[in-house]
């Protein structure tokens, strides 16, 4: 009888080991608690030499690449009293999060002088979590909040195997860029946004942690974000009739030039419709046709903020680059506070996404100024 039990628990014995080495070997090792991998040889076809070469960097997102077209100017005025002119190369590319541009830099054994990270406006785009995953991706983000964790994996990344959950699927990312697809719900946009959120601030810190790693000085450029652009979808968990008939008249009191009605009716409507995105920008209408601009940029920010749709960036990617900036002593230009300064007083962006082209040309002086005092010239 003793035997047969020893027998029996020794094939259980068995089973359950080979059951843990199967998970863990379905598992990645990473640091980060991210639940998705970006794979760093398709960015090893570029012109990695050239790269590595160049004196200024620029990497982020459809913003970084826009600045394209203004670099030659920057470097004409830099280059003026120079033996060689600068090597400026602009490395970003539409729809590219930061987890794809902290690869990219991976990929390059040596950092250029300075790097100019230009993104944060398309965080939004790429397919990467699954919010009914949220329950896992919480326990591993704190997993690796805790700080006895936290170094155990960064001396020890293979015990990330052991130590963090596995979620239903872990997202390998290759030169395919594949969109969200539209959220099914407000829980799904909110949740998703909240995800998205928390990992851009732990690349921001992985990104100032590369910056010291590599011996690169790093200017970070906040994207500008068209406040006049009504939201594309308002959460369902915070629509009724009543506040729809409410948001009507509204619009009827504002369009009418009774403003400061609509703008009394708007904070009303505030208290009872928390997290309406459209009531943030209908009362945000209404005080910016009265000259309350400072008021009416807040509540445009949070109508960004609070629109469902999760299209474009806002104020809080914004406050994070800043805070991110800030605590890590990297050099910061507000392209999006240069842009909102302009909120009343004249057209601010061309489109959706793109600042009118005087902005740039503010941009341009204080990207200028940054790398001057940077190379001291």
């Amino acid at each position: 009888m003793i035997k047969k039990l020893f027998i029996l628990f020794t094939v259980a014995s068995i089973a359950v080991g080979a059951l843990f080495i199967i998970r863990i070997q379905n598992k990645p090792t990473t640091i980060y608690p991210f639940p998705y991998i970006v794979d760093g040889a398709q960015y090893k076809s570029a012109d990695l030499k050239e790269i590595r070469s160049s004196d200024i960097l620029i990497v982020g997102d459809r913003m970084g690449e826009y600045l394209e077209k203004y670099i030659p100017a920057v470097n004409e005025t830099l280059s003026k009293n120079l033996r060689n002119k600068l090597n400026i190369y602009n490395w970003s590319a539409a729809h590219e999060g930061l987890h794809r541009t902290i690869k990219k830099l991976r990929v390059l054994k040596k950092l250029p002088p300075i790097v100019i990270y230009v993104g944060g406006s398309e965080e939004f785009f790429e397919n990467r979590v699954i919010t009914a995953d949220k329950d896992v991706y919480d326990y591993n983000m704190k997993i690796f909040k805790d700080d006895r964790f936290s170094s155990l994996l960064m001396t020890v990344p293979q015990v990330s195997k052991i130590i963090y959950k596995k979620p239903t699927k872990y997202f390998y990312l290759d030169h395919t860029i594949k969109p969200f697809a539209k959220a099914s719900s407000a829980k799904v946009s909110q949740t998703r946004a909240e995800l998205i959120y928390n990992y851009y601030m732990i690349e921001l810190e992985e990104l100032a942690s590369l910056a010291r790693e590599k011996g690169s000085t790093f200017i970070y450029i906040t994207p500008p974000v068209n406040l006049e652009i009504p939201p594309r979808i308002v959460c369902d968990n915070a629509v009724s009739s009543t506040i729809l008939d409410e948001q009507s008249d509204i619009k009827k009191l504002i369009e009418s030039g009774r403003s400061k009605e609509a703008s009394a009716r708007s904070k009303k409507l505030l208290s009872k419709s928390i997290g309406n995105a459209q009531t943030y920008y209908l009362m945000a209408r209404a005080q910016l046709n009265q000259g309350i601009l400072k008021e009416a940029k807040k509540n445009f920010q949070m109508a960004a903020t609070f629109d469902c749709g999760n299209w474009r960036s806002n104020a809080v990617f914004n406050k994070l680059i800043q805070n991110n900036a800030k605590k890590n002593g990297i050099k910061l230009i507000d392209f999006a506070n240069i842009v909102e300064s302009g909120l009343g007083r004249n057209i601010t962006f061309v489109d959706e996404h793109y600042p009118q082209t005087i902005y740039y040309e503010k941009l341009q002086k204080e990207i200028i100024l940054a790398i001057k005092t940077i190379l001291k010239i």
